[in-house]
């Protein structure tokens, strides 16, 4: 296959992108910019980022986030992250990166094309460069040889460039030492926290309340409502109308063996000895050494469980180095080899990973198997089954769905007509309705919500089973009298003067306290008690406050020259007035056993920094137009 794609070497277009590969390169496979309709989305020094390409290349960015994130991320979410704009800067700094190539002479002989794909993970079948899978992948993803290897080569000279740009950049002893003592140092401060609930001698005037009223009274608006009637289609209520003959389940079978193997799996302890992924080759060895201690007491009968508990470094450790059960690929690349190629009851000699020196237990192991057949019949009748009845309910649904279509049709007539029950809601708002007769009530009062009154909804899937709405009755958002709502207004009014109230105290305390008053002599004046943080660190929850970002950047600001901060502060509790008790660096010990790991760090975060800018300033000095009518 490789001296195929250096053959056919050509102008390429990525169609799809390859999960397994996107994460080795920065810009990988972000499509043929002059490909597709005429429409420019952007100019950049001459060269023309067509809107395919752009659409192209937010999809992919699009299902790259579904898929990393799964149910956990919404459309919402995904617009929050102006993936607009990251797809186009993509597209941009790709062309900007190629076009600096094609200035500075940069190339990839054929021979480093050749290696780098033979070492892509997804390609390989043990370890090895399978050819026969690269094109078997290459075809499933409608990608040719020729452009696979173009866009490769293409991604190698990103990668070149980049190197030439920040492979100089490196972090220094010092600014390690900076970062570390900036994030470490802790602080414990004295504290008086003023709350308004503790103010009980506030009363109102109906003329307050009247005042309170008018000048806040969209807080007050009342939310829509509706009033739904609803069929109902059940799957369940189909069921026994479905017939499953036997050579349906053997079809269903033959048709996706693949559900029906199950693949290798190890029961598995281990103890781990834990290692630093840069530690010296003196250091390795003296855990390797400590290693093949353990090691020997496991061979000679001491239970492998308490040994784990004794000096496994790892998170199983007080569950005796118990993994459970695993497939390989859950584990990294030599423990899994090893475990694999193991017997139940059989004890590993050390095992290096990135993590450390592991000894492992194999306790069981499940062979890879199909289950046959008649094993999997009466799973594959059932789900025959629900398939065949959520058909008949859809079909059911679709019936009578085709009979509201007549102008003024009244679901509740469709419904006597079809002999199919009609339920009625009570009003609710878009929040939802309280019931467990509704498989999705958040999803059916969004759409109940779209729909005008006596407006009949098309078919709603709603996970239990199939959904015709109508709404009957309407009632609109409005602004209701005071007589309605005075009672409510009263206690926002006396909530607000309460925290007035906590507010005005707080500030006196802290104009005390910078006239040379002490704590202790300021709380004989006022209800709270002088309280105390214990030690904390920036990053971290504020003993007895909680996590308040604005508390702890003030409180950090502040030093022996300057203990008193110039504001008090608004938390989720009450108004707090603040004063440094004392600062206490981290200590050197603390520093050296982490100086290596934070080098490493601060020079990655130098380095994208550095990239960033230089991309950037790319930018700049080069002609860049962007269409963002077509973008947003």
């Amino acid at each position: 296959m490789l001296s195929i794609m250096r053959k056919q070497a050509s102008s390429w277009i990525i169609k799809v992108l390859l999960f397994a590969i996107v994460a080795v390169f920065i810009f990988w496979g972000v499509g043929s910019f002059n490909a597709g309709r005429d429409t420019k989305v952007a100019d950049v020094n001459g060269e023309i980022v067509s809107y395919d390409a752009y659409r192209e290349a937010y999809d992919r960015l699009r299902e790259q986030y579904r898929s990393a994130y799964g149910g956990a991320i919404n459309d919402e979410m995904l617009k929050s992250m102006q993936l607009e704009e990251q797809a186009l800067n993509q597209i941009i700094h790709r062309i900007l990166m190629l076009q600096e190539a094609s200035r500075l002479d940069i190339q990839v002989a054929d021979q480093s094309i050749d290696k780098a794909i033979q070492e892509i993970p997804a390609f390989q079948n043990n370890g090895v460069f399978d050819e026969a899978r690269a094109e078997m992948l290459l075809s499933q993803n409608r990608l040719s040889v020729a452009d696979f290897r173009n866009n490769f080569r293409e991604d190698l000279i990103i990668d070149k460039l980049r190197a030439l740009v920040v492979d100089g950049v490196v972090a220094n002893e010092h600014e390690a030492k900076e970062w570390f003592e900036w994030y470490n140092a802790e602080i414990d401060l004295n504290y008086m926290l003023f709350q308004g609930d503790h103010y009980k001698d506030i009363d109102t005037t109906d003329e307050e309340i009247a005042a309170h009223f008018k000048t806040n009274e969209t807080d007050y608006r009342t939310e829509p409502q509706v009033k739904v009637s609803y069929l109902f289609f059940d799957p369940m209520a189909y069921r026994s109308q479905v017939e499953v003959p036997q050579e349906k389940i053997a079809e269903y079978y033959y048709d996706n063996i693949d559900e029906f193997k199950s693949e290798k799996t190890v029961e598995a302890r281990h103890i781990l000895l834990k290692l630093d992924a840069d530690a010296d080759a003196q250091t390795v060895a003296a855990k390797e050494q400590e290693a093949r201690k353990i090691y020997e007491l496991a061979k000679s009968g001491k239970a492998f469980d308490a040994l784990a508990k004794q000096y496994s470094e790892g998170p199983t450790r007080e569950k005796g180095g118990y993994l459970g059960e695993f497939k390989k690929e859950a584990m990294v690349k030599p423990f899994a080899d090893k475990a694999f190629g193991m017997t139940p009851g059989e004890i590993s000699e050390p095992v290096r990973t990135n993590f450390g020196w592991h000894i492992i237990k194999v306790e069981n192991v499940k062979e890879a198997n199909i289950q046959t057949l008649e094993a999997a019949a009466d799973g594959i009748r059932e789900k025959l089954i629900d398939t065949g009845a959520r058909t008949l309910a859809l079909q059911k649904a679709e019936k009578v769905y085709d009979a509201t279509l007549f102008e003024g049709a009244d679901l509740a007539d469709v419904a006597q007509q079809n002999q199919v029950p009609v339920r009625t809601t009570e009003f609710f708002t878009p929040q939802g309705l309280n019931t467990p007769e509704i498989g999705a009530p958040r999803l059916f009062a969004e759409k109940a919500f779209t729909l005008q009154k006596m407006g009949i909804s098309d078919i709603q899937d709603f996970n239990d089973g199939y959904y015709l709405l109508q709404v009957i009755d309407r009632i609109e958002a409005a602004i209701p009298s005071l007589d309605k709502v005075k009672n409510d207004v009263r206690v926002d009014l006396i909530r607000k003067k309460q925290n007035e109230r906590a507010k005005a105290d707080a500030q006196a305390c802290l104009d005390a306290l910078k006239a040379g008053k002490s704590l202790d002599e300021i709380a004989a004046q006022f209800e709270p008690k002088p309280l105390q943080t214990g030690f904390f660190k920036r990053a971290g929850s504020i003993p007895e406050i909680g996590y308040e970002q604005g508390i702890s950047e003030a409180a950090f600001a502040l030093g022996s020259d300057k203990t008193l901060p110039d504001q008090i502060f608004e938390g989720a509790k009450g108004w707090y007035v603040i004063q440094l008790k004392e600062r206490r660096p981290p200590s050197e010990e603390g520093f050296n056993k982490e100086k290596s790991a934070i080098v490493s760090r601060l020079t990655e975060q130098k380095k994208q920094t550095t990239l960033q800018q230089w991309l950037a300033d790319l930018r700049a000095h080069g002609t860049v137009e962007v269409n963002y009518d077509l973008v947003r």
